[in-house]
Formats: C-alpha cells, structure tokens, sequence
C-alpha cells in the first residue's frame, strides 16, 4: 500500500484531496500537515509527497531538499497554483518528480498517481506547454547574437569569470568586457542575473 503524505495549507482542500486518493486501490492517506514545520517536528515515511509551495512558516521549495534527505526514495509531486516558469525549474531542479496546477488536482489525480506508479513524472498540459516554451527559449535568444557572443554567455552562464573566458578562447579580456557590453544590449538586460534568468539557468 501506497503512503501518500499531504502538506498543505488548506485544511478544506487537503481533506478532499484525502478523500480522492482513498477512493484508488493501493494508495492510501492517512497524514496531513498544514506546513512543512509541523512535518519536520513529526516526519512520517510517505510513497508520494504531495506539497504546496506558499505557505506559513516554510515555503514549500525550501522542504524538497529536507523531504528528499529524511526519505531518499519518495516522491515529490509539486501541487500549487504557482505556475509561473522560474518557479516550476527551481522546483524540478531540487528534486521534485511532479508539478501540477492545484485547481486541476481533482480531475486529474487518478493520471497522477498512475503517472508515478510507472515510474513517471506527471505535469498538467498547462505545466507542460510552460516547461516547453522554457526549454526553447534560449535558443531563440542566442540566435540574435554572433558566435562569438554566444561564446561568452556560454562562459558566464557556465560560472567563469571574464578572465576565464578570455583564456578558454585565448582573447584579450577587454574583448569579453566589450562583448558583454553588446550582449547586454541586444538583449535588452542590464546584469548577469538577469541573463541567466532569460537562458533559463537558476543560480
């Protein structure tokens, strides 16, 4: 039997996503935490971890790492009306298997845990067309610039300082400071944060 641990906020709506998953064979939820405090305090092994994202006390992108070190072997599927992009990869990027769109939860829970059981990682359509435009993006972008240009934003995306680059491509460093210069430009950003936000890299 299935352990499915709920950690939401909306005591109202985790009691109905409750009652869902105990309809379904072989998945069972007994536990509910209105926050990832009162998880930590009491922690109890679960199959699938169902977690929103605000809520008080912890946000819920913080507990994924914590859940994940407790149990190794669960899984996280991100359940939230935060849909935008930077969010959705900051969570996949910490180890969630899952996102969907809270509002979908009922008609879609019974795809979910199907989804899961073969070993998949299931995302609403809506979260799914998201996660592909994202993925696309930067090669849109990098089409504006030459490959020189392309060459230094590999670099800084890749953590290196302009000395670094200068050295990988045996030029001078005044040469990256005035391709970052047009960079910037081109693409209408004025820091290195904000380009790795545009090429779609969470630091």
């Amino acid at each position: 039997m299935k352990q499915i641990i709920i950690i939401e906020d909306d005591i109202h709506l985790a009691k109905l996503m409750q009652e869902n998953i105990n309809t379904m064979e072989n998945l069972q939820c007994q536990h509910i935490f209105t926050n990832p405090i009162d998880f930590f305090n009491n922690p109890v092994e679960g199959t699938v971890y169902l977690l929103d994202i605000i809520m008080p006390e912890m946000n819920g992108l913080d507990a994924i790492e914590k859940i994940l070190k407790l149990f190794p072997d669960s899984i996280i599927i991100m359940n939230t009306i935060k849909d935008d992009s930077e969010t959705i990869f900051k969570a996949l990027q910490l180890g969630a298997s899952g996102y969907i769109d809270k509002q979908s939860f009922e008609h879609n829970f019974k795809d979910v845990f199907a989804c899961v059981e073969n070993g998949g990682a299931f995302m609403t359509p809506k979260i799914a067309r998201m996660v592909i435009t994202h993925i696309n993006q930067p090669r849109s972008i990098t089409e504006k610039l030459t490959k020189r240009e392309r060459d230094i934003v590999d670099g800084i995306v890749d953590g290196l300082s302009y000395k670094l680059i200068a050295d990988r491509h045996e030029i001078a460093i005044d040469t990256v400071r005035m391709n970052v210069k047009k960079v910037y430009r081109k693409l209408s950003i004025n820091s290195k944060s904000e380009l790795f936000k545009m090429m779609g890299t969470i630091r």
